[in-house]
């Protein structure tokens, strides 16, 4: 068997991924970096992209959208704290389009102030999906 590395992700609303991966590839701002296992300590801020985690060498690389966040890597355990997670395949590009439309037009038509940055938080995540999508 070969050595595998702890990837936790966590949001603001939960931690939603723990698992024992092999690789973890993501995007930080210096570029792409791909994560193994005995991996030397990082700590990194990641923008909004694709991430690939392969659970083993021999599987397909599990593409996931993370948005901006912080990674931290330590010998047998990756820890990334993000805006977002969600895995691509859960992803509806027209649904996303939807959504975003939609608050849009309740961004226009709501008078309240604390409403309105509510609606302009969900904006901005539904185009930075959209564009992580997009850049995959």
């Amino acid at each position: 068997m070969s050595k595998l590395t702890t990837l936790k992700i966590v949001t603001p609303q939960a931690q939603l991924y723990s698992e024992d991966v092999y690789s973890v590839e993501v995007k930080t701002s210096e570029g792409r970096i791909a994560i193994l296992p005995d991996h030397n300590p990082l700590v990194s801020p990641i923008v909004n992209h694709v991430a690939y985690i392969r659970a083993t060498p021999s599987s397909n690389r599990k593409p996931m959208i993370l948005l901006e966040g912080i990674i931290y890597v330590e010998k047998h355990q990756v820890r990334v704290f993000c805006d977002y997670f969600i895995p691509l395949e859960s992803v509806s590009v027209e649904g996303v389009q939807k959504e975003l439309a939609q608050h849009q037009q309740d961004f226009e038509k709501t008078n309240d102030d604390k409403k309105r940055m509510q609606i302009k938080a969900l904006i901005k995540q539904n185009e930075a999906v959209l564009a992580a999508y997009k850049d995959r």
